[in-house]
């Protein structure tokens, strides 16, 4: 006998733009909770904003270097495995930082790396399985409003439950989210394109997918757009937090403000919407330009906390604009057949965004005060729309 299913459960069943999202979203949560606690807990644990810098610096390099096996894995254990393995690895972050020790703290957020690097490439892979290109415009910003309730509610809700309740309450939430993933994830029990399934042909390396993808100009543009969004995200979430603590406002008042900005996520759809008519290029450029005048604006209104805040939520505005169309490029341009190598090359622009950003500020931090953090990052915003005029007027 044949059963019609509600509309609903075949929307949050069947592969596509919402089940993703969803996936998204339950991943997200999970981090965002302890977004703006990991910085914090580093202060706390290191007393100083340059070392807490250069912690961050040498978990980037790590997390670089560790991404290139993820294809390795993959080739080896399945898509499905990788991700579970992701999951797991998630909630052992958690544990560790929980601990609230130096070694806990170094070891959770090199795990914690590893962990989103593998759940990145792995939902990528399976985005670009079954969403056709022509349609990324529109499932790219779902994706990112769906996650505006969890990077909403996630750093302020992180931040309040461990300076209220104590440490290892923000990491419990961390590992419920990442269990409900889990047990959705293989709910789903998703299938692989055959083109990216293990193969008989010798693993991939490393350096040979370095070149493959600098030898290809598109796939060299597309890492250079959400490379200069990411990077801006990398500084909102550690920097104005801090800001707020030094100048007297609280760690609640640096927790609201970076969840302010994750909430304009719910805006993305308009942003696909516009793209849908526009192309991605002129809207990628607009952001970008805006981005980076407002960032600039909070070093003249750098004694006022509360204008430095309005800036920073502008430079928001843009940078959500970004997400929303910042990872189309790559998509629409990569191969089928040589996916998983250039989507763990492409996915560096997260872990490079952590990295150079975290080796600059320490160093200018050595030096100047904070208003460096934030005229570093205007400048490579407002850099970033020469790149984009790159892009192909079409696309």
């Amino acid at each position: 006998m044949h059963v019609n299913h509600p509309i609903w459960l075949r929307a949050v069943s069947t592969p596509g733009a919402t089940v993703f999202a969803i996936l998204f979203t339950l991943e997200s949560l999970g981090r965002a909770v302890l977004a703006t606690v990991i910085p914090l807990q580093a202060y706390d644990i290191l007393q100083n904003e340059r070392d807490v810098s250069t912690l961050y610096l040498w978990v980037g390099l790590t997390g670089l270097a560790g991404s290139f096996v993820i294809p390795l894995l993959i080739r080896r254990f399945r898509r499905r495995w990788v991700y579970s393995m992701a999951g797991g690895l998630m909630i052992a972050a958690a544990a560790l930082l929980a601990t609230g020790t130096l070694a806990g703290q170094v070891a959770g957020m090199l795990i914690r790396a590893f962990s989103v690097a593998s759940a990145n490439i792995v939902l990528s892979l399976y985005i670009m399985d079954y969403i056709k290109k022509r349609d990324l415009v529109r499932a790219e910003p779902r994706r990112l409003m769906f996650s505006a309730a969890a990077w909403t509610l996630g750093p302020s809700l992180g931040v309040w439950l461990y300076t209220e309740l104590g440490r290892g309450v923000p990491e419990l939430v961390t590992v419920c989210a990442s269990l409900l993933l889990l047990v959705y994830f293989w709910y789903l029990r998703l299938q692989e394109n055959p083109a990216v399934a293990p193969a008989k042909a010798p693993p991939p390396n490393p350096i040979r997918s370095i070149r493959r993808f600098l030898a290809q100009p598109r796939l060299r543009l597309a890492w250079i757009i959400p490379f200069g969004r990411s990077a801006w995200w990398a500084m909102f979430f550690v920097y104005p937090p801090l800001y707020m603590v030094q100048t007297g406002q609280g760690d609640l008042a640096g927790a609201l403000l970076v969840s302010a900005g994750n909430a304009l996520l719910i805006f993305t759809p308009l942003v696909g919407r516009l793209a849908a008519k526009t192309g991605i290029r002129l809207p990628i450029m607009a952001a970008f330009l805006i981005g980076g005048i407002a960032t600039l604006a909070a070093v003249v209104v750098y004694d006022y906390p509360v204008l430095v805040a309005v800036a920073l939520l502008v430079g928001a505005t843009a940078t959500v604009a970004l997400d929303a169309l910042g990872n189309i490029p790559f998509m629409r341009s990569v191969h089928p057949y040589e996916r998983p190598q250039m989507t763990t090359v492409f996915r560096t622009y997260i872990d490079f965004s952590d990295l150079l950003p975290a080796a600059m500020f320490s160093v200018l931090l050595t030096f100047f005060d904070m208003r460096a953090v934030f005229v570093t990052a205007g400048l490579w915003m407002l850099a970033a729309v020469f790149a984009a005029r790159l892009l192909p007027r079409r696309m």
